[in-house]
């Protein structure tokens, strides 16, 4: 009897027992970057760079006329003098070009053990960031010039490698880098802005004859050009198949020349070359989507 009581006694504080031990919790998954994705992205491009005017022939005694106007240009822009201007010093115009960027992106990832992802991307962007600069010489009873050139990112592409390192499983920093090309266009002119026209002939190697309020050279080029790109930024997961980044890209695509011939009703054989800069600083937000 006193057995069977026991077995019944511990029947029935099993139960008991059982509500005090601790429920195991279940493991929560880990969230795995490996695999295709795709997405969207805008934002925002600058760039604070020069156009450089130089002359068609810059070393004495053989000066084009060219350089006649380039160096008229430096002096009275005070960026040189009536002596430092023997050396035919560019004539340097600043300009800031900015704008709107956007467009989308593929990629794919590998997660390399717990805290290191790696990968290829690849975007395609609309770009409208525009630059202009105009100088204007004072009037000072001679010639009066006037120098202006724009700069503009119409469109830009990237292939990219990326490393990157996880914060957390859902949060990724990355290191970026690769190929860059886009299409740009640069233009710019020389003019006289005074009542009386400018003859630069006999002596010179190349000559320019313009009336007074003329455009004297003018060019544009556009172009696509290839360069390379390098950056950084922030990717998290806020839902299995969906992550936002944050990103800064600086974009490289060499110089763009522009070639400035006289333009009519000026006459003459003269010419000035402008070189700008084609490198740009990108910052923008995005979306991916994971297949």
């Amino acid at each position: 009897m006193i057995a069977a009581g026991a077995v019944v006694s511990g029947m029935m504080l099993s139960p008991a027992l059982a509500a005090d031990l601790p429920v195991k919790a279940k493991p929560v998954p880990v969230y795995n970057w490996t695999g295709w994705y795709g997405g969207v992205n805008a934002g925002y491009g600058w760039q604070d760079k020069s156009a450089a005017y130089t002359g068609d022939v810059a070393a004495d005694p053989l000066i084009g006329a060219g350089t006649v106007f380039t160096d008229a240009l430096a002096i009275a822009s005070l960026q040189a003098t009536e002596e430092t201007a023997v050396n035919h010093p560019a004539y340097r115009q600043s300009l800031r070009a900015s704008g709107f960027t956007g467009g989308g992106q593929i990629g794919y990832n590998w997660q390399i053990e717990r805290s290191w992802v790696t990968g290829f991307e690849a975007d395609l962007q609309y770009a409208n960031v525009k630059g202009r600069a105009l100088f204007e010489e004072p009037s000072t009873g001679g010639t009066p010039l006037s120098a202006a050139s724009s700069h503009q990112l119409d469109w830009f592409g990237t292939l990219r490698g990326r490393i990157g390192y996880l914060l957390s499983d859902r949060f990724l920093a990355f290191g970026t880098g690769g190929l860059a090309y886009g299409g740009t266009k640069g233009q710019a002119a020389i003019s006289i802005i005074g009542p009386l026209g400018g003859t630069v002939d006999a002596g010179f190697v190349t000559k320019i004859i313009c009336p007074g309020f003329t455009t004297c050279l003018a060019g544009s080029s556009s172009q696509t050009s290839v360069g390379w790109t390098a950056g950084a930024g922030l990717e998290y997961a806020v839902l299995p198949n969906v992550t936002i980044k944050t990103e800064y890209l600086h974009i490289d695509l060499r110089d763009q020349n522009v070639k400035l011939t006289v333009q009519s009703p000026a006459t003459g054989n003269g010419f000035v070359n402008v070189k700008f800069s084609n490198a740009y600083d990108i910052v923008r937000m995005g979306m991916n989507f994971r297949f």
